[in-house]
């Protein structure tokens, strides 16, 4: 299986298709089978698509200390620099969004154009989830990956999504469960996330920048998206109905045409 050297730790990559460069960054906890197939494939049809798992998730090191966004976004620069990509389109969501935007600000001439999706800035501007949703996430103890991520599946996904497509969803639950990230990995990414804040820097992003989300989004409200589209001067923003936080599944089609095209014409 490949690995790179990431300043302290090994991390996982994969490597699917062929031309520019694009690198995806999978969000809280997330391993690479939170990416649908589907979706993969579609941008390897016109990208180099460098997908990879953050610390503490999936088959990368775990090793049990704080991490920080800013860490995160070090080591994805350093695992672009190691793969010799000095320059990459960069994909993030949900807390890759928070790593993808940190990339940007502190390691400029490794992003050639960003897409973040389903993402906040952080601080005190930011939306917050609804205390429901921020304990119903957060608090897993006692319940096995299977039983985390179907309690959590209404929070990432509309009614109707869940209802029309649960044969697709347990089939995607068994690829994540497969590699999944213990607990004290997962406390260590909440507390990242907690104390992200890169609100005053967002004018200082110059690359082309698409915003995506989800309308019905629980987990991190579309407000926030909107707050990056303001404060980013190059940034488009696609707001998308009657989906939620999961909504790259649920809308892929439209999303692979959006980010494609988006690259392409940039």
């Amino acid at each position: 299986m490949p690995y790179a050297r990431a300043n302290d730790v090994n991390l996982y990559y994969e490597i699917h298709g062929d031309g520019p460069p694009l690198a995806l960054i999978m969000g809280l906890g997330g391993n690479l089978a939170m990416w649908d197939p589907e979706l993969i494939d579609g941008l390897a049809q016109h990208f180099r698509v460098i997908a990879f798992e953050n610390r503490g998730s999936g088959r990368s090191d775990k090793p049990d200390h704080p991490y920080t966004i800013k860490m995160f976004a070090d080591d994805a620069a350093a695992l672009l620099s190691g793969l010799a990509m000095a320059r990459a389109h960069i994909f993030g969501a949900s807390m890759g969004g928070m790593i993808a935007l940190q990339l940007a600000l502190d390691h400029p001439d490794h992003v050639d154009h960003l897409v973040v999706c389903c993402t906040t800035p952080g601080g005190p501007h930011a939306t917050p989830p609804s205390l429901e949703t921020l304990e119903a996430i957060a608090n897993i103890d006692g319940l096995d990956p299977v039983e985390a991520t179907r309690n959590n599946r209404r929070f990432a996904f509309t009614p109707a999504f869940i209802a029309a497509h649960e044969d697709y969803l347990e089939a995607k639950l068994v690829r994540e469960i497969e590699h999944p990230t213990p607990p004290y990995a997962l406390a260590h990414h909440f507390a990242a996330a907690a104390h992200f804040n890169v609100y005053d820097r967002l004018p200082e992003i110059r690359q082309r920048t698409l915003v995506m989300v989800g309308r019905e989004d629980l987990m991190v409200p579309a407000p926030n998206s909107i707050l990056l589209a303001q404060h980013i001067a190059a940034a488009d923003l696609i707001i998308y109905a009657n989906a939620g936080h999961g909504f790259l599944t649920e809308r892929r089609d439209e999303c692979l045409e959006a980010i494609v095209g988006f690259l392409k014409k940039c």
